[in-house]
């Protein structure tokens, strides 16, 4: 199978898995001990509104469209959407970032899923940057998870640690930028964590 399909089929098991957990109200890898943070609160209203305009659409065309045919295909591909919107959703919540006994478990939906021991911590602090782009980057070493074009969380790390993104393959990332709902929470707990090491 060519790594492209594999990707897409591997992408559509992990949205109807995070739509499955979110209605459930699961968190997978959630341990005794960890504090999960959320990094989805400034993305949430632009899907939600995403999400609302789809209904709409769908709506529109079973009204105005007259020809069976065309309205069934674009029924089928409005459903098809509205249904990726929810599940990109769900699986920003059902995967938050996790702050544990172990370290740090690092994500981005069901892309990225980084679990960093706090042996391979240096340090933890919040500062706010800018950053245009796609959503998850690398550049000079730098793992950069976007959100709403900004990363408010810098995570350190003592020495490179190999990553492997799809569609990037394995990559060396000598820090973790990203995004967290509660970035002065985040880094005190890191804080409190990293404090008896």
């Amino acid at each position: 199978m060519d790594e492209p399909v594999k990707r897409a089929w591997v992408f559509e098991f992990d949205q109807w898995r995070s739509l499955w957990n979110w209605v459930l109200r699961r968190r997978p890898g959630l341990a005794d001990g960890d504090a999960a943070f959320g990094y989805h609160a400034l993305m949430a209203p632009l899907m939600w509104v995403l999400t609302g305009a789809s209904v709409i659409e769908i709506v529109a065309v079973e009204v105005l469209l007259p020809w069976p045919v065309p309205r069934a295909v674009l029924l089928v591909a409005g459903i098809w959407s509205l249904r990726v919107m929810i599940a990109v959703l769900a699986g920003y919540v059902v995967h938050p970032h996790l702050v544990g006994p172990a370290g740090l478990r690092v994500r981005y939906g069901t892309v990225v899923d980084l679990a960093l021991p706090w042996t391979d911590v240096s340090g933890v602090r919040s500062v706010l940057r800018a950053r245009d782009g796609a959503a998850v980057q690398v550049v000079d070493g730098v793992l950069h998870l976007v959100v709403s074009g900004q990363t408010n969380v810098e995570v350190a790390l003592v020495e490179p640690v190999r990553v492997t993104l799809p569609g990037k393959g394995p990559v060396e990332v000598t820090s973790v930028r990203m995004h967290v709902d509660t970035p002065g929470a985040f880094v005190a707990a890191a804080h409190r964590a990293l404090a008896p090491t």
